[in-house]
């Protein structure tokens, strides 16, 4: 069996921690729960993680597949410079983001995955200190599928 890689997946988790935050947000805020203050902060964190949790990071062997459109959210993520690289700090962000979506039942689901990422996130920290970007031009990706094209007909 090959070595899991931790740190692709707790951004897997941390993505779907986010998605199921900002969607169990909606539900409180559309349901008008007792609270929805709370639900209300949790569509802002879960769009907030999302946006964080989309660029993918380079493997341990420093290969990785980027996911569509990612570029942009790449830049944006490595402007914030050590706040966003240090693993430590990814773990601590997301522990502290998901302590009040507890407090209301439609977004306790996504605080619950949240804290886990948070958790792979500090086991991560303990192997690995610092995320690693995929930064692609996009004029390279281009020459890349026009080549790809050229061989494979398609």
């Amino acid at each position: 069996m090959g070595k899991i890689e931790w740190a692709m997946w707790a951004n897997e988790q941390a993505l779907a921690a986010g998605l199921i935050l900002f969607t169990g947000g909606i539900v409180g805020v559309a349901g008008l729960f007792r609270g929805w203050q709370f639900a209300a902060y949790a569509v802002a964190a879960g769009l907030f993680v999302c946006l964080l949790e989309y660029p993918r990071s380079r493997r341990a062997k420093g290969t990785g597949v980027e996911r569509k459109w990612q570029y942009g959210l790449t830049v944006c993520v490595k402007a914030f410079g050590p706040l966003t690289r240090n693993y430590y700090a990814r773990a601590f962000l997301h522990a502290a983001l998901c302590i009040p979506a507890g407090f209301i039942l439609a977004t306790v689901l996504g605080c619950v995955c949240l804290g886990i990422a948070s958790l792979i996130y500090l086991s991560v920290s303990q192997i690995l200190l610092q995320y690693f970007y995929i930064l692609f031009s996009p004029c390279r990706k281009l020459v890349e599928t026009v080549t790809r094209k050229r061989l494979f007909h398609y």
